[in-house]
C-alpha cells in the first residue's frame, strides 16, 4: 500500500465526503472511490460505510485511520530530514521557544548565525512541557526552551535564568507603589492549561485566595493590548516586559513574589552536531554574561 493511498483515505475521513476530498486532492471522484475500494479489498475488511446521505467510518476503519495518520506524518518528517541533508551539509537546527523568550533567543541565534553562516534554523513555539519532551525524545526537535524543568529520564534540562512575574499596569495607576498585592485586582491571565497559568494558580492556592479573573487570553501580547485598553492588569514575566514595547505601561513588583526558572532542554541520547552544541553554549553564555 502506498503513502498516497493513505493520504486519500485520510482526506475522505477528514472531510466526510468523497466529493470534497476529491476536490481538495485535485482528482476525480470516481478515481478516489476506486482507490478506497481497492484498499478495502487488499485489507480484507470495510473501512467506510456509504449511503446516499452520508459516510460513516467502521471500527476497524478508525484504527486504520489512526495508524495511517501516524505513518503519513512519519513519512513526511523523514522526507523533510532527507531534503535538509540535500540542501546543506549542516541540516537546520529545530528549536522550540516560549513567547517570553523570543527577544533574547533572536539575538542569540543571530550571533550564532554570524559564526555559522551556512546554518539554517526552524523556530516554533511549544508551551506544553510534555509535548516538548515527546518531540525531543522522538528527535523532531534539537532544542527546546521551557518555563519549568522537564523531568524525563531521556531529557537533559539545564537552568538558564530565574525571573520574577510582574504586574503590568498603566503608568499612572500606581505611581507611588514599589510593590503591590494582586489578591483583589482584576486580572488578565493566560488560559489553562498553560504553564504560566499553573504558576499563578499555585500562587493563589498557596495564599488561600481566589484570583479575580476578568479575562483569559492565549498570549502575553494580547494581555498587553488589553491592559492598554484598561480592561484589567496582566501578570507577565519580567524578561517579557523588558524586551517588548510596553509604552505607557509599568511593571510593578508583586508582593509576595512569584518566580520561575527558564530551562533549555535536549535529548540525552542524541548525538548532536558541533553547531547545536555551540547554540546551547551560546544560550548559557548570554545569561551568564548579563
Amino acid at each position: 500500500m502506498k503513502i498516497l493511498q493513505l493520504e486519500y483515505f485520510i482526506e475522505v475521513v477528514n472531510r466526510n465526503s468523497f466529493t470534497k476530498a476529491a476536490q481538495a486532492l485535485h482528482i476525480s471522484q470516481p478515481s478516489l472511490t476506486t482507490t478506497i475500494k481497492k484498499m478495502e479489498q487488499d485489507l480484507g475488511y470495510q473501512l467506510l460505510k456509504r449511503s446516499t446521505k452520508e459516510i460513516t467510518i467502521t471500527e476497524k476503519g478508525i484504527q486504520f485511520y489512526n495508524h495511517a495518520v501516524n505513518l503519513v506524518q512519519q513519512y513526511h518528517q523523514t522526507m523533510e530530514r532527507m531534503y535538509d541533508l540535500k540542501l546543506s551539509q549542516t541540516p537546520k537546527i529545530k528549536m522550540s521557544i516560549i513567547e517570553s523568550t523570543a527577544y533574547w533567543v533572536s539575538m542569540v541565534v543571530q550571533r550564532h548565525h554570524q559564526k555559522h553562516p551556512d546554518q539554517h534554523y526552524q523556530i516554533t513555539e511549544i508551551l506544553n512541557p510534555e509535548v516538548l519532551a515527546q518531540k525531543l525524545t522522538n528527535f523532531e526537535l534539537h532544542l527546546g526552551i521551557s518555563n519549568d524543568q522537564i523531568r524525563h529520564e531521556d531529557v537533559v534540562s539545564i537552568p538558564l535564568y530565574e525571573e520574577d512575574y510582574v504586574l503590568l499596569a498603566p503608568n499612572d495607576r500606581f505611581p507611588e507603589k514599589s510593590s503591590i498585592s494582586i489578591k483583589k485586582l482584576p486580572l488578565i491571565l493566560p488560559n489553562r492549561p498553560y504553564q504560566v497559568r499553573k504558576h499563578i494558580d499555585d500562587y493563589f492556592t498557596h495564599l488561600e485566595e481566589r484570583p479575580n479573573i476578568v479575562m483569559e487570553v492565549e498570549r502575553f501580547e494580547a494581555a498587553t493590548n488589553f491592559v492598554h485598553q484598561d480592561m484589567g492588569y496582566a501578570v507577565i514575566p519580567r524578561v517579557y516586559y523588558q524586551s517588548h514595547r510596553t509604552q505607557h505601561l509599568s511593571a510593578i513588583k508583586i508582593r509576595p513574589t512569584i518566580k520561575r526558572t527558564i530551562y533549555i532542554n535536549y535529548a540525552r541520547h542524541r548525538q548532536y552536531s558541533a553547531h547545536v552544541r555551540d547554540l546551547v553554549t551560546a544560550c548559557q553564555n548570554y545569561w551568564g554574561n548579563l
